[in-house]
């Protein structure tokens, strides 16, 4: 069963209808970093993070995958720096169809030879996870609000890169109404190479070595390539192909915290509707390998069946993943692993995690080929 690869469409641009420019009201162009903020009107922008590589994508049945292409991955934050003035913030981007952005003030980010990546976005149904979808308000109780931008790669891009975003906020009138402004600015924000171009943090496979996010970590276990066994209505027994398997365990960071953590691989039942949320590459790049289940009524032993629920009586969990002995050519691999699970609140509901970042390890031959 392979990952969602969902394709990405180039928003279509649309170049000046000669309307006339407007005053740009901005503060000299900030840098990246959390609370690092370019300011227009009432409203700042901060870049918190950037990235290089796959996005994260959610199908229409709430499948997780991730993108086919390598973009930029850049995360947002809106802050109302004046809390007298109540404004409404539509999303920067949005997915599922064809949009357009006209006259000089549109969505950019040029490298430092002057390039420009375009923006895009998912396309049909699906959707990039963690990206805002609607409209919100921003005020003295609800000041910030996070997104999630995408822009396609530049081929040996270079330098720093400028993030343009248009400002699109409406103030609030005194009648109560949201007004749209004919030319409010534009935020714009400096990246700087060693920002956009860094890696991100891998941990080396093996026990007692923990990726951590939010509250929840991972570590992989041990890694093996043979058979498995399997429960069928028909009995114990191994599983006909070699499979190279990926024995993980998983804990709350945080004691205080209580998680609903579904399995990493869904039942071979509902693998049409849920995607394993993760993805096994070679270190050099490429497609990702298939994520075996068993088939039919069959189930593999040592693997999670159920969603555990995580609490400091019962912090632990262990899971068994399972790929195509392909995988075990590669002399590296990267294992990465999406979070997924419900945290509960404060007032006793559950709630998804929404956080962007990802579990990832980098597994040696030597954990297999002993």
């Amino acid at each position: 069963m392979r990952a969602l690869a969902a394709s990405l469409l180039l928003l279509v641009l649309v170049g000046s209808i000669g309307c006339k420019r407007g005053l740009i009201d901005r503060l000299d162009t900030a840098d990246a970093g959390a609370g690092s903020y370019a300011r227009v009107g009432p409203l700042g922008l901060a870049v918190e993070s950037v990235r290089h590589g796959k996005v994260r994508v959610r199908g229409m049945m709430g499948q997780e995958g991730e993108s086919k292409d390598d973009v930029f991955v850049i995360k947002t934050r809106f802050k109302l720096l004046d809390t007298s003035m109540p404004v409404k913030q539509p999303a920067i981007q949005q997915d599922g169809g064809i949009q357009f952005s006209f006259g000089e003030n549109k969505l950019r980010l040029i490298d430092g030879q002057g390039r420009e990546a375009k923006p895009v976005a998912a396309w049909g149904l699906d959707a990039v996870s963690a990206r805002r979808t609607g409209t919100t308000v921003l005020n003295a109780e609800n000041s910030e609000s996070t997104d999630l931008l995408t822009f396609e790669s530049i081929p040996g891009a270079t330098g720093d890169l400028t993030l343009e975003v248009p400002a699109s906020y409406q103030p609030m009138q005194p009648n109560g109404n949201y007004a749209i402004q004919k030319s409010p600015g534009t935020f714009k924000i400096r990246i700087p190479k060693e920002v956009w171009d860094a890696q991100p943090p891998t941990v080396d496979a093996g026990p007692g070595r923990w990726a951590t996010v939010g509250p929840v970590s991972v570590s992989v276990e041990g890694v093996r390539l043979g058979k498995v066994k399997v429960r069928t209505l028909h009995g114990n027994g191994d599983s006909s192909e070699d499979l190279l398997c990926v024995a993980v365990r998983v804990k709350l960071a945080d004691p205080a915290a209580r998680v609903k953590k579904p399995p990493f691989v869904p039942s071979s039942i509902g693998a049409a509707f849920a995607n394993p949320a993760l993805a096994l590459r070679p270190a050099r790049g490429g497609e990702p390998y298939k994520v075996l289940t068993s088939f039919g009524f069959g189930e593999v032993l040592g693997r999670q069946s159920h969603e555990a629920e995580l609490s400091a009586q019962q912090p632990e969990v262990t899971d068994l993943i399972t790929f195509e002995a392909k995988a075990a050519e590669a002399d590296e691999l990267i294992l990465t692993v999406w979070p997924k699970w419900k945290e509960r609140k404060p007032d006793g509901t559950w709630a998804d995690t929404n956080s962007e970042e990802d579990f990832r390890f980098r597994i040696p031959k030597s954990m297999w080929a002993k």
